[in-house]
């Protein structure tokens, strides 16, 4: 997999959250929110969804549908997903209300965003101008912006609509169900249009990079909500474990989430609580996160590509060039030369890893060296009765020794966490593109 992507989808994730907005001079939009509700593939049932979440971030796409916001042009509409995300808090659902609906202190909620002013406010409508500050050790990516958005409360949820700004059409929902017990669950739907950015930074690096967009909306949600998680949960590191952390999920939400995948033909991914990972002498704080994508071909039709070779063919603009070393009939030795072109600067990464094929449709990896050296995940393919599921679980860590350009990624939040959930996604939906 090209971990190279993993990493910079972790500054982009960050400037898409950023990039949701504009500045209005006229009086409110009118605009009757078509967004769906992130428990509609559900039954409706937030319990339901709550039990499929467990103590992780969930996150899914609902189907394909038809899109058309205030901001754009007369009769001109676009097909779209909306990307759901949830996450149960130990707290009530009056206390997530009042945090939701206090625009003002997003400012001290979600890393990045600098301050929040109320422009204007009638009703249960209120426009909100944001200020984000993205600083990072290479002038050339550091990110400024002022953003506004329009927030509609109804209920329980509130829906925001984007007018304008370095992503220009986008719309999105927060919704809370008290789940009683002292337990809520917090969810959030959003759409934005990646195909047309409007700002330099944007514009440069999704055009050098078009694969970030594929794994954009996962990373975004799941800021969003790990922002959400950390102010009502402990950030403790799990019991030490030199095995991989694991979903466990029931043979009925297996089923779920193979529906899920089936009909958005997208992942569902799933951000686990952080774990301490033996490494060598001493043990690391890792972030896993685990994806699901369903495939019409069956497994022995898609195992070719959980091979250390298939990168290449997966992600031929970034792998530049690469040598394997087989070391007996399960393991080989994988180093990969990468070059990944921003639009505005060059990154160049060396990945040395190590492969274990325990079987043709599983495969377990880790770094052994080069400039990323906290790295492992796995993958395995299952046969259905009708087509295959793919399983990615990975963790990444930038470490101290990392090349500069690395490090500098270090100054994003979350860089532990979003590289794996971006990446997974872009992987398993590059193998659905490649196979057809």
């Amino acid at each position: 997999m090209c971990r190279a992507i993993k990493t910079i989808l972790a500054y982009l994730t960050v400037l898409s959250f950023c990039s949701l907005g504009m500045t209005l001079e006229a009086s409110f939009v009118q605009w009757n929110p078509q967004i769906p509700s992130s428990i509609s593939p559900f039954q409706n049932n937030p319990q339901r969804l709550a039990a499929f979440t467990g103590n992780n971030i969930a996150i899914y796409a609902h189907p394909a549908q038809s899109i058309y916001l205030p901001t754009m042009k007369a009769n001109w509409k676009v097909t779209g997903k909306y990307y759901s995300a949830a996450v149960v808090v130990p707290t009530n659902s009056k206390n997530v209300a009042r945090l939701l609906q206090n625009y003002t202190n997003y400012a001290g909620l979600f890393p990045t965003l600098k301050q929040a002013k109320i422009l204007e406010q009638q009703g249960n409508l209120s426009k909100v101008k944001y200020s984000i500050h993205i600083p990072t050790p290479i002038p050339v990516l550091n990110f400024r912006e002022s953003v506004t958005m329009q927030h509609q409360q109804d209920g329980n949820s509130i829906s925001t609509l984007v007018l304008d700004a370095p992503i220009p059409f986008g719309s999105g929902k927060w919704e809370w169900f008290d789940l009683g017990d002292n337990q809520t669950l917090i969810t959030i739907t959003q759409w934005g249009d990646l195909n047309q950015p409007k700002g330099f930074l944007f514009k440069k690096i999704l055009g050098a990079l078009p694969e970030a967009k594929l794994g954009m909306p996962a990373g975004t949600n799941g800021f969003l909500l790990e922002a959400l998680q950390r102010r009502f949960k402990s950030s403790a590191a799990q019991s030490a474990s030199s095995a991989l952390p694991a979903t466990s999920l029931s043979s009925e939400q297996i089923q779920q989430v193979t529906a899920l995948s089936q009909k958005s033909h997208e992942p569902v991914s799933f951000i686990l609580p952080a774990q301490k990972i033996q490494y060598a002498n001493k043990y690391e704080v890792m972030r896993f996160s685990t994806s699901y994508q369903y495939y019409t071909q069956t497994p022995e039709q898609l195992q070719q590509w959980l091979a250390a070779p298939a990168f290449q063919k997966l992600f031929p603009n970034q792998i530049k060039a690469f040598t394997i070393k087989k070391l007996n009939q399960r393991q080989l030795d994988a180093d990969y030369r990468i070059s990944v072109g921003l639009g505005v600067i060059n990154i160049p990464f060396d990945f040395k890893m190590r492969f274990d094929y325990p079987n043709a449709q599983q495969t377990q990896f880790y770094a052994t060296g080069g400039d990323l050296k906290l790295m492992r995940g796995a993958m395995s393919l299952s046969a259905l009765k009708q087509g295959s599921l793919l399983n990615i679980t990975s963790a990444m860590k930038i470490d101290d020794d990392a090349p500069l350009l690395l490090r500098a990624m270090r100054s994003m939040p979350y860089h532990e966490m979003l590289p794996a959930v971006g990446g997974n996604t872009v992987f398993a939906l590059k193998v659905k593109q490649k196979a057809g």
